[in-house]
């Protein structure tokens, strides 16, 4: 395999915090909001335009799929996002499991308003792509993004990524699947200007 050998080069600083959460998707946007409640500066990354993961990015409406008679939860920000979407008209009764089910689309406003309004310093658009290490301790992240390449430093770093990025960069050990035993791919779709009545006859 060719390669090429990238020129040595100063990176900038962009930020430093004391809580840096890498990944939006309903643990990140929870962990953020947790943190930056408690009254710390707080980082919220994502490499998306939209805060939400999964939610609004591969259009899992449902937060709630455990949730049935005679099942127990424990309540908290996950409790939260249901609540604001509904009173944001961001959500339908779910007629399955006992929740809402959030409008994906419009659920993209929720997180932003919870952000804002808890002070956590959003960053959109932005990938990390590497570790910064002290010893064994994750002091921060490099990101890409349309800014070229920068540093973001923290007192905790926060690995919400769903792919265990930040960790597998600070060389944490891991397993994987043999191929055949990996789940199966799912992907999801959206759709306009669809007659939903007769589609279900």
């Amino acid at each position: 395999m060719k390669q090429v050998e990238e020129i040595a080069r100063i990176i900038p600083v962009m930020a430093e915090t004391d809580v840096l959460v890498v990944g939006s998707g309903p643990g990140g946007l929870a962990a953020a909001l947790a943190a930056a409640r408690e009254g710390v500066d707080t980082i919220l990354v994502e490499r998306y335009g939209c805060f939400g993961g999964n939610i609004t990015q591969a259009l899992v409406g449902s937060i709630a799929w455990y949730r049935h008679e005679k099942t127990m939860e424990a309540g908290g920000i996950g409790i939260e996002f249901e609540r604001r979407a509904k009173e944001m008209g961001c959500s339908q009764r779910d007629p399955e499991p006992l929740g809402e089910l959030l409008h994906t689309e419009m659920f993209k406003y929720v997180p932003d308003k919870m952000v804002e309004e808890a002070g956590i310093t959003p960053i959109l658009h932005c990938y990390a792509v590497d570790v910064i290490m002290e010893a064994n301790t994750v002091k921060g992240i490099i990101t890409e993004s349309k800014s070229g390449r920068q540093a973001i430093l923290a007192k905790k770093v926060i690995d919400a990524t769903g792919d265990a990025d930040i960790a597998y960069r600070a060389g944490a050990s891991y397993n994987k699947a043999s191929k055949e035993d990996l789940m199966g791919v799912t992907v999801n779709f959206g759709c306009s200007g669809v007659d939903t009545r007769k589609l279900s006859k």
